[in-house]
């Protein structure tokens, strides 16, 4: 007698047949350091060898698969949305499944949803750029997450504001993991709007105009590269505060200055380097803010000045090395009750401004005081220097450069030298 083995049939019970959507999965990657909080929804390895959906068989996740059943529409108390530029399905309604093929598709969805959102967008190896027509907004209480600067991109320029940029970041607004080029214009451009815009694991880098410019208070990092822009790294204009979290920031090789505040910003300077520049690593223009200027962890290498500030700035030095610059290290102007603070008896300062090797050290100075107020007013406790105590020179005014190196340039001439280095160290 014979036994029959029945057939069982096995149905998937994933997401919706008929869209080669995202399967939800969750992947970090990024470059250079990057946050793997990148959360986007897409298989970047699968997508990449995905080639047959003749007899596709479908988890939802490559993207590619052009399957027969009906998208679902976006629910209106959705939070999440979705871009893939890869989706080669019939209907994009934003969902993981059939997500969107172009970035300001998703933008305007997110737009008619309420709450916090997060648009997430497929990156891959090679980078997925995705060539937008137009600069894309990012609004209040909208995350706009790629998967990491090595591969997702925005390539975009058009009107914002009275300006021309890729990106604009409006207040609470987040942009977190992508490259950011403007062929016209700047890279993004931040909204003087409350709460501060966020860039975060984002690399602002080879616009013809700035990198970023900041109209505001702007939350910068961790994790950013602002570097081979036309004009400056971070342009700030506005008022607010320019914070740079601590992370693996880089503002280098940048036309005119790594971070340029003309304003009445407030920088708090993390962590990071500003090498490489034009002119200077951070610049500090005429108009300035009345609460302390903070840099902190600064590498300021290769520009024309490491540091410069116009106009009375207080600002207070920790921690940072500025050297091998071709002018000085740093450029300092008083003003009637601007405070330098470069390190104090309990708190000191650990910059290096020269060092025992001439090759390391600033072209003409350690650093140049421009109207110093006489001998021993400027502390700079627990800094380093070429010499200890510093060699210090005094110069006929403030457009006269030293004729050799010395650790202190200072103009006018004074009887006695202004700064008091102690303890002093000889740096490397």
């Amino acid at each position: 007698m014979k036994h029959f083995v029945p057939l069982l049939v096995l149905v998937a019970s994933g997401p919706l047949a008929g869209c080669g959507g995202s399967d939800g999965a969750v992947i970090g990657g990024d470059d250079a350091g990057a946050a793997d909080d990148g959360a986007t929804g897409r298989d970047a390895t699968s997508d990449a060898t995905s080639t047959s959906d003749a007899a596709p068989i479908d988890g939802g996740g490559d993207g590619t698969s052009s399957d027969s059943g009906p998208c679902v529409a976006l629910a209106s108390n959705a939070t999440d949305v979705y871009v893939d530029k890869r989706y080669a399905g019939a209907t994009s309604t934003g969902t993981a499944a059939c997500p969107f093929t172009t970035i300001l598709a998703g933008i305007s969805a997110a737009a008619s949803l309420t709450g916090s959102r997060t648009v997430h967008v497929a990156g891959a190896v090679p980078t997925l750029v995705y060539a937008e027509s137009a600069p894309v907004a990012v609004n209040t209480n909208v995350t706009l997450l790629g998967d990491g600067p090595a591969k997702t991109k925005i390539s975009a320029s058009g009107t914002c504001g009275a300006g021309t940029c890729a990106v604009m970041v409006n207040g609470g607004g987040v942009v977190d993991g992508f490259t950011i080029v403007a062929s016209t214009g700047d890279g993004i451009a931040a909204a003087l709007t409350s709460p501060a815009p966020i860039v975060r694991n984002v690399a602002a880098s080879g616009s013809m105009g700035n990198g970023i410019l900041a109209l505001g208070a702007i939350v910068l990092g961790p994790n950013i590269v602002v570097s081979n822009n036309g004009g400056q790294g971070v342009s700030s204009t506005g008022t607010g505060v320019v914070h740079v979290i601590n992370g693996t920031n880089v503002f280098d090789s940048n036309g005119a200055n790594g971070i340029n505040l003309e304003g009445g910003a407030t920088l708090q300077f993390d962590g990071g380097s500003a090498a490489g520049n034009r002119f200077n690593g951070i610049r500090f223009g005429a108009t300035g803010s009345l609460a302390t200027q903070t840099i902190t962890g600064l590498v300021a290498t290769g520009n024309a000045s490491g540091v410069s500030a116009f106009g009375g700035q207080s600002i207070m030095l920790r921690s940072s090395s500025l050297l091998t610059n071709s002018n000085y290290g740093l450029f300092y102007s008083y003003a009637i009750g601007s405070v330098l603070d470069l390190g104090v008896a309990n708190g000191l300062g650990a910059n290096v401004f020269g060092g025992a090797t001439v090759a390391k050290r600033n072209t003409k100075a350690g650093m140049y005081l421009c109207r110093s107020r006489g001998p021993a007013t400027q502390v700079a406790a627990g800094d380093m220097f070429a010499a200890c105590a510093p060699t210090q020179t005094t110069l006929a005014g403030c457009d006269v450069a030293p004729s050799a190196y010395t650790d202190v340039a200072y103009a006018p001439a004074v009887a006695g030298d202004p700064v008091a280095a102690n303890p002093c160290s000889i740096g490397p």
